[in-house]
Formats: C-alpha cells, structure tokens, sequence
C-alpha cells in the first residue's frame, strides 16, 4: 500500500476553477505542451484563486510578506496540445504550520486529466527572513475560512 501524497489530502480546502488555453510558444517538438509551461498554469491557478479569496500575491505583499514556492510536485498523465483548452482546479489546503500548500488537477475540456500536483510556499518578510510562525493577516484569513465552514 503506497503511502497518502499531500495532493491526495482530504483535509479542508478552498478551490477555485480558471482555464488556460495551450498557445504555440508553449508547444515543443513533440507537439505537446513543454512540461515547464505546467507551472505557469498553476501560477495562473493561484491567481485565480488569490481574485477569488482575496489572498492573493497583493494581498501578501501589502501585508509586508512574501510567498516564495520551496516545493513542488507534478504528476504528467495525458499530454495537452495547442490550442486545447485546460481546466485548472487549484485547492488550498488547510495546513497547521506557516506555509501554503497547494493542490491541482488540469483537465482537459473533454474531462481527462493531463496533470496533477501540488506545491508548498512559506512566508518570508520582504527581505526574505523566513516566518515560522504563521503572519497575522494568514491567522486571520483562516480564521474567517474556519468561521465560513463551521456547520450550524
């Protein structure tokens, strides 16, 4: 029996839906999507996720922080190719620590799935000292999403 990924959490999530459209530049020799170009989906993912929410890159910068990305994991199951339209699922996931842990799922617009991952950020402050502690503006940000799940 293999052991539980952390994109295969059950735990508490946020999750939003964007699409990306596979363009020529990103297409290789193979005429499939270049795997590198898979991270910038989930970059857009997390932007979309960040306009939904209101945590996003802007709201952690005001806040006198920064995000950088320490982990990263793909799972690559179906190539994409130009012109196809993805679906990008992006999950965050409760975690109890100082960081942001990140699940995705790329569909394609026909319903396979392409892609699979997850990634971890900590938080720095703007001059890259790392947080262990979790920032105030996160604490209360899981506070209103703990608040917004709580059944009644």
């Amino acid at each position: 029996m293999r052991a539980r990924r952390a994109s295969e959490s059950t735990e508490d999530f946020f999750e939003s839906h964007c699409q990306v459209r596979v363009r020529f530049q990103e297409v290789d020799a193979l005429r499939v999507a270049w795997h590198g170009h898979y991270l910038t989906y989930f970059e857009e993912g997390r932007n979309a996720f960040g306009r939904q929410y209101g945590f996003g890159y802007h709201e952690i910068l005001a806040a006198g922080f920064a995000a950088p990305l320490v982990h990263l994991e793909l799972d690559f199951l179906l190539p994409s190719r130009f012109d196809e339209l993805l679906n990008v699922r992006t999950r965050l996931h409760f975690e109890p620590g100082a960081r942001l842990h990140y699940s995705y799922r790329i569909t394609c617009e026909d319903g396979p799935v392409r892609v699979t991952g997850h990634t971890i950020q900590v938080f720095t402050d703007l001059q890259g000292t790392l947080m262990y502690c979790r920032p105030r503006f996160y604490e209360e940000f899981l506070e209103e999403w703990k608040a917004s799940t709580q059944k009644v």
